[in-house]
């Protein structure tokens, strides 16, 4: 069983420069520092998200309005994950499979699939991601 004295130390985390005397910490002091620990370490996690950049953007645009959607995706998939990554693979199968069967309506569930990924990362990873979507 905890005891109280075992809680309430003269040595409180964050509070270790308390001179004799002083009032002794209360629950909400500690746990108001607590949370400034974690806000810190918080940010010191968040990744600052980069910029597409208005010419891809403007590329993809192009290729979506030329109907070629899934060249699209694959260029957006290559600008953050690299040519090697299993996502970018995904497309260019996917991209194989529908010139060589010459209709897409089969491929939609594997693409929306693709796509739910594809666009998580692109929205973690760019600040644009809202001109990035809008251009799909």
């Amino acid at each position: 069983m905890i005891k109280l004295k075992d809680i309430l130390k003269e040595s409180s985390p964050g509070f270790e420069n308390r001179q004799f005397g002083d009032p002794l910490p209360t629950l909400r002091d500690i746990a108001k520092k607590y949370q400034e620990k974690n806000e810190e370490i918080k940010e010191d996690l968040i990744a600052e998200k980069k910029e597409l950049g208005g010419a891809m953007i403007n590329t993809i645009d192009r290729l979506t309005d030329s109907n070629n959607h899934n060249e699209a995706r694959l260029q957006l998939a290559k600008s953050f994950l690299g040519k090697n990554s299993p996502l970018v693979k995904s497309y260019e199968a996917l991209i194989v499979l529908h010139n060589q069967m010459n209709q897409m309506n089969d491929l939609m569930k594997v693409r929306e699939k693709l796509d739910k990924m594809l666009f998580t990362g692109a929205k973690r990873t760019y600040s644009d991601y809202d001109a990035i979507h809008s251009v799909f």
